[in-house]
């Protein structure tokens, strides 16, 4: 038998003693550390304000310092062989993030941290401009849609050419939107500024990627203003929210024009319930006119946050000037955003008005393919399809109306929530893509630095009985409108009858299809072996429309030579339509 602690057996005497004395240590300890945690609670309890100021500070100053780690060392291994005074520079990062810290952690003033906190910025830019480099340079290829065309209009409009009359279908088919009728969107279709300014920069410097580097540029701004109107120990987030979290850095690569829109957004939105306090529109609500203008020029995010703008202004004003005069600041605000919008799209308005139309609102009329992270994916990647696609386009209209008049009607409570609100409604969207939020985030920061609850105290309130069961009601419609898109069952009924399996190649598909819906429908045929619809198949046989209640039988050919099925994962058949917009799948693999 094997003997305990000091050689005493478990069951004498002498071991229970012992096993007593160590019990009573431990016990002794955990008393110990739990005084100690008392301790520290109470310590900070009694500080006064000023101390755990200071003490939130630090805090936030260490999460700055400890955001600059992300993605850090994939940027240094990416130099370190092809430019090393690339990756030398990350190393002298490395370096100002250790003592950053400590200086962070030992401060005991507010003026060592604000300057700690500038220095840490500064690093921070230094870092995401070696992430920068290769993107700009021309060295590393835009890899998604929206930046190869913001590159190729800013190109075209460089040289004279208009973007609103080209194409360019040489893009690889498998990156561009697919639309519901079959068709890939191969042209230009955002307001122009962003380009206008791309081609400038690319002008003045050819040998550069001019729309990356102004996507890059105005990633830089909006962090320093965002710094630069928070209160000091607020200012950290600025670094940590838009430059430490590496969220923005694929984006800005490639050149999304919602980034370049980005510090007019945050302009237009900083200390936005001041504007028209007096009556008087002012330069305050002047320049903020002027850079919403600017951000609805650039990127069309910016038009859904100015109808909240307008709202919420109209509602903080009513009680303090009247109707007349309200109506009167209105126009001249919305009448100024709307002067520069005209005016950075009057060259194309004058010369090709029917092309600038259609391109500026070809997004939100466009009917593409379901994407996204919204509820959408309920019908898209569970259920597999519905014949009530548009019921997802009504809810989102219905949800965006029941978010204006909401917001309306309880500005006092969701004032400071402006900068989030306007991108909810892209959850029922067909199109719902993250990116429509996460590109917004730092203007939750501004919302939060430059607004406090106190600003929305007087706004004007409706007298409405019954206030909360109001607001539920506003919100019926876009619900119902929603559960009709997701109840109702796909179209076509698919029988493959060309044997499919994973691993080996598919030179083309043979599937019976019957329409099983009350209405005609006109299929695009696509194979996904991922979360995207990326490239339609063509139709060798079968008939371009099937009749309600009819069955045709479809040849289809990859857009590839060879299509491989894959070993692993799931093959799926989606069949799309537009008038009306329905999805319909069978899985081809498990």
């Amino acid at each position: 038998m094997r003997q305990g602690t000091g050689g005493e057996k478990p069951g004498s005497a002498a071991g229970d003693a012992h096993a007593a004395e160590r019990a009573a240590e431990a016990a002794a300890g955990a008393a110990s550390e739990e005084a100690a945690g008392t301790a520290a609670e109470a310590a900070v309890g009694s500080w006064s304000g000023a101390e755990l100021v200071l003490w939130l500070h630090r805090g936030l100053s260490v999460a700055a310092v400890m955001g600059l780690v992300v993605g850090t060392r994939a940027f240094w291994q990416a130099n370190a062989m092809s430019r090393p005074w690339l990756a030398l520079t990350l190393t002298g990062a490395y370096l100002v993030m250790l003592i950053a810290a400590v200086v962070a952690l030992c401060a005991s003033r507010h003026r060592v941290l604000a300057r700690l906190d500038a220095g840490v910025l500064v690093t921070a830019i230094v870092i995401k401009l070696v992430a920068a480099w290769p993107g700009v340079s021309g060295a590393k290829a835009l890899t998604v849609d929206e930046g190869i065309l913001m590159d190729a209009a800013s190109r075209a409009l460089a040289k004279g050419n208009n973007p609103y009359t080209s194409a360019w279908p040489g893009i690889d088919p498998a990156l561009p939107t697919q639309l519901m009728d079959g068709r890939t969107v191969f042209d230009f279709g955002y307001p122009p500024l962003g380009v206008e300014i791309g081609a400038v920069f690319q002008r003045l410097f050819p040998s550069m990627t001019g729309i990356v580097l102004v996507a890059w540029l105005a990633v830089f701004v909006t962090a320093v203003f965002v710094f630069t109107v928070a209160p000091g120990p607020l200012r950290p987030i600025a670094t940590l929210g838009v430059l430490g979290l590496g969220t923005f850095t694929g984006y800005a690569d490639n050149a999304y024009p919602s980034v370049i829109a980005l510090p007019f957004l945050c302009l237009a939105l900083w200390g936005w319930p001041r504007i028209g306090r007096t009556g008087r529109l002012g330069w305050h609500g002047l320049v903020r006119a002027v850079a919403l203008g600017v951000a609805c020029s650039i990127h069309q995010l910016g038009w859904f946050l100015a109808l909240f703008l307008v709202v919420g202004l109209v509602v903080l004003r009513l009680g303090e000037l009247g109707l007349a005069r309200t109506f009167g600041l209105m126009l001249r605000y919305g009448g100024t955003a709307l002067a520069v919008f005209v005016l950075s799209s009057l060259p194309f308005i004058v010369t090709t008005p029917h092309a600038w139309l259609t391109g500026v609102f070809e997004p939100l009329l466009q009917h593409a393919v379901p994407h996204g992270q919204g509820l959408m994916g309920i019908t898209h990647y569970i259920i597999g399809g519905s014949a009530a696609l548009d019921w997802y386009g009504h809810a989102t209209i219905a949800l965006l109306l029941a978010l204006l008049a909401a917001f309306g009607l309880h500005l006092r409570t969701l004032g400071p929530a402006i900068a989030v609100l306007p991108w909810m409604i892209f959850m029922v969207s067909t199109r719902s893509q993250d990116g429509y939020w996460l590109l917004t985030m730092p203007l939750w920061l501004v919302a939060l630095v430059t607004t406090t609850r106190a600003d929305f105290a007087g706004a004007w309130r409706v007298p409405l009985p019954r206030r909360e069961a109001v607001t539920a009601a506003l919100f019926v419609p876009a619900a119902a409108m929603f559960v009709v898109a997701v109840a109702t069952p796909q179209p076509l009924e698919f029988t493959v009858r060309t044997p499919v399996a994973a691993g080996k190649n598919l030179p083309e598909l043979t599937v019976e299809v019957t329409n099983r819906s009350d209405e005609p429908v006109r299929p695009s045929f696509s194979v996904a072996t991922g979360a995207t619809i990326a490239s339609f198949w063509k139709a060798e046989a079968g008939p371009e429309t099937l009749a309600a209640g009819a069955t045709g039988t479809y040849t289809l050919v990859p857009p590839t030579k060879t299509f491989k099925i894959p070993a692993e994962g799931r093959t799926i058949l989606r069949a799309v339509s537009d008038a009306p917009q329905t999805l319909s799948s069978i899985r081809l693999t498990n």
